[in-house]
């Protein structure tokens, strides 16, 4: 490169800015690929040793034919710093690959995904989704990445969990969870009161079966705890619950939508019984803004709760001696515990 080039890149396209900006895009593309190789199996797979690209090809189930794309695809993992290829063969490299390879930190990769996949595309998209009128969908969604991710808030709901057990009758008691996820509160509840009379639901076929298979695993069987795949506004049961919990999905639910949860809940209730509704709030961290934004894109539109409004929406649905707590320092997430006279 002569003088004259160097003084144009620095003085007409500003070449220190655009240096600061390579070492953003950088982040960009580590981000990228890491969480590509992480939700495709590879990044498990280079964690056991180093594979050439056929092998790699292989265990993501594609023919030769489309080698020439993953070499290209395993280069972008080179050029960000995220592998290292030596004598034709891929191991890890990058700390943040090397960190989603690891199996003890699955919930964390699941959330690392969520954030890239959905956060991310919301921030991205969202002008163009706006002139259009694109919303997403549940649809949109992968049902049991989302139920994984959302396994780093269990001290939380464990927390809110033991503060609504302790006003559950001694003996007989009942619960109701609306939305399973990934079965671990189900587990945790019958851990902590042996003999509960629980039942479960999910709208999401998928992951209904996931909790199940959870369960089955923690030795669990279908005498402790029913799963089912069912809408709750469309539940028909005669059957009433000292406890009914919502966990992370009431901003599944908007508009009229939401009233009705509400009346559906409070109709399933025994006389004094409660619901317990966690949720992140409206006013929190980038990460609540951006949760906030997907749901405000989406079909329902309502988006996050505001933590004042949930009160009183509790209060205009039939609850009384609704209280709350924020479970979360510093940040908005939200316990709320409601009664039934």
């Amino acid at each position: 490169m002569n003088l004259a080039t160097l003084r144009k890149l620095i003085f007409e396209k500003n070449l220190p800015a655009m240096l600061r900006l390579d070492g953003q895009a950088r982040h960009l593309y580590r981000s990228a690929f890491a969480t590509s190789a992480g939700a495709s199996g590879v990044l498990a797979l280079l964690a056991r040793g180093p594979s050439r690209a056929d092998a790699i090809a292989s265990h993501m189930g594609l023919d030769a034919g489309q080698l020439p794309a993953v070499e290209a695809w395993l280069e972008c993992g080179v050029k960000a710093g995220e592998l290292a290829r030596r004598d034709g063969r891929y191991r890890l490299r990058g700390r943040l690959s090397r960190m989603l390879a690891d199996g003890g930190n699955a919930t964390l990769g699941a959330l690392f995904e969520e954030v890239s996949r959905y956060h991310y595309d919301a921030i991205l998209q969202a002008p163009q989704r706006l002139r259009s009128a694109q919303r997403y969908t549940l649809a949109d969604q992968d049902g049991v990445l989302i139920a994984r991710a959302s396994r780093i808030l269990e001290p939380l709901v464990e927390e809110a969990v033991d503060w609504a057990f302790a006003a559950l009758p001694a003996s007989n008691a009942s619960v109701l969870e609306v939305g399973c996820g990934a079965g671990h509160y189900l587990g945790y509840m019958l851990s902590r009161r042996p003999g509960l009379r629980l039942v479960a639901l999910d709208f999401q076929q998928e992951v209904a079966d996931a909790a199940r298979q959870v369960l089955a695993m923690s030795g669990w069987s279908g005498a402790d705890v029913a799963v089912e795949h069912a809408d709750i506004l469309a539940f028909d049961t005669t059957e009433r619950f000292d406890l009914v919990t919502l966990h992370n999905n009431i901003y599944y639910f908007g508009g009229e939508r939401r009233a009705a949860l509400l009346r559906k809940v409070r109709s399933l209730l025994k006389p004094r019984g409660r619901l317990l509704l966690t949720t992140s709030c409206r006013g929190g961290s980038a990460a609540i803004a951006a949760l906030h934004l997907w749901w405000k894109l989406s079909e329902v539109t309502d988006g996050l709760p505001e933590r004042g409004a949930m009160r009183q929406m509790l209060r205009e649905h039939g609850f009384d001696a609704v209280e709350d707590k924020r479970v979360l320092p510093g940040e908005s997430y939200f316990a709320f515990l409601a009664g039934s006279a």
